[in-house]
């Protein structure tokens, strides 16, 4: 009896993470394989930048309205084949859209049903694992996983085949491991619906919305801008006197400093003279770093009065690492140097990003009555959308008007405005 218990749990976590992992996998691949097919088809940086902004704005709408659109409506199960075929839709529309409005509509499509994937996998892992803690934790290891997996297989393909062809292969991919869903138990696909897991990810942001933080709330305060409006104005009548308020300011403007940069980065790489596969392979290396870091950064982060200090640390430094492509594009450097530099950049923003994404959540919930922790995280979740979709819109603005080194020193002030506004917030009163 033993034995058949333990090969049905074999085959319920195979058929968790399996798509928890092919899922990660389909999503690296729209992302990065899709920034490229955007330039494939247009050449221009800030037509991506519009491609990244309808991903971002369809991203938010999604984590906002997914809950009062499926749940009373179909199982989990139902929803990850629902997901899974939208995100495949997606790829195909990507892979072959004559138009770069199509390709769009593609993107559009894999950010609708990303956003929807992540809460539900990490609320089935609850389920299934009987501790919330646990199921972040496993969840953010087997998307690594995916992520990285995807990235290598974009690198590996790309020699041999074009862009669409491994967005189209990816479709498929996702349509033919569907099926792992139904290893999943009923009474697992049976969906709760007083609460739902936004769940941060390890990996490195990428200028794409991705959920954060690792806590369990309610649906509606997700993406709550009205009361986070309403808490800004009441802070400005304060003459920015108020700890909370003006944190979520600073990381506002921090997450608008960050998504302005990554936009353009895989055109700009591609600028810099590095391969489709070299691209790739950056992804990788950065998701990799920031993972790696991810552990090492939880010790050394156990109290909230410990985070300020790494927080301000590191959003400060990306002030220096974003403005330090700058004289990559002008300095006539060989290849080997240019990969070199772009290592160095990747590793430093990787572990940069392990401190903020680690440090930020504590810092908010450390400055939340127990009852109004869901609350605050909401706020920190909208100025973190906020920010995103500002950014992605800003940085198509920018590299019009003053191209790739604009862009660049847009981001770095924006993140030194933020790491200010994070000392000011360390210095004001608590509320």
């Amino acid at each position: 009896m033993n034995y058949v218990k333990g090969e049905r749990s074999i085959l319920v976590s195979a058929g968790i993470y399996g798509v928890v992992i092919s899922s990660s996998v389909a999503i690296s691949i729209a992302n990065l394989a899709g920034s490229l097919r955007v330039l494939d088809i247009t050449g221009s940086a800030a037509m991506l930048s519009v491609v990244v902004s309808l991903y971002n704005i369809a991203y938010t709408f999604m984590s906002w309205s997914w809950t009062k659109i499926f749940f009373g409506r179909l199982s989990r199960r139902g929803i990850i084949l629902v997901s899974m075929s939208g995100i495949s839709a997606g790829l195909t529309a990507m892979a072959f859209g004559p138009s770069f409005w199509v390709v769009a509509a593609g993107s559009v499509l894999v950010g609708l049903f990303a956003a929807v994937l992540s809460p539900l996998l990490t609320t089935l892992l609850t389920d299934y694992l009987g501790h919330d803690a646990a199921a972040v934790t496993r969840y953010n290891i087997f998307s690594s996983i995916g992520l990285s997996l995807g990235y290598l297989i974009g690198a590996f393909l790309r020699p041999y085949i074009g862009t669409d062809l491994i967005l189209w292969l990816t479709a498929v991919a996702v349509l033919l491991l569907m099926p792992l869903a139904y290893l999943i138990p009923h009474k697992y696909v049976v969906i709760e619906p007083r609460r739902v897991t936004y769940v941060s990810l390890i990996p490195q942001f990428t200028g794409r919305l991705r959920p954060l933080p690792s806590i369990l709330f309610t649906p509606e305060i997700i993406y709550n801008f009205r009361d986070l409006l309403r808490d800004l104005r009441w802070m400005v009548k304060k003459k920015l006197a108020r700890r909370l308020p003006l944190t979520l300011i600073a990381t506002g403007i921090l997450f608008t400093g960050i998504s302005v940069f990554f936009t353009p980065i895989p055109a700009l790489l591609r600028h810099l003279g590095l391969t489709d596969t070299e691209v790739y392979l950056v992804y990788m290396y950065s998701t990799i770093v920031s993972t790696v870091s991810y552990t090492a950064v939880h010790k050394q982060i156990r109290k909230a009065f410990m985070a300020w200090k790494p927080l301000i640390i590191s959003t400060a430094a990306r002030t220096i690492i974003f403005a330090s492509f700058i004289p990559v594009i002008f300095v006539n450097l060989q290849k080997p140097e240019i990969l070199v530099t772009v290592g160095v950049i990747f590793t430093a923003i990787g572990i940069t990003w392990a401190y903020i994404s680690t440090s930020l959540p504590t810092i908010v919930l450390s400055m939340s009555e127990t009852e109004k922790r869901d609350e605050r995280l909401g706020h920190l979740n909208s100025a973190i959308g906020a920010g995103t979709i500002a950014g992605s819109a800003i940085a198509g603005l920018m590299y019009q008007v003053l191209q790739y080194e604009g862009v660049l020193t847009t981001s770095s002030l924006l993140v030194l405005i933020a790491a200010v506004l994070y000392i000011r917030a360390q210095k004001t009163l608590i509320t």
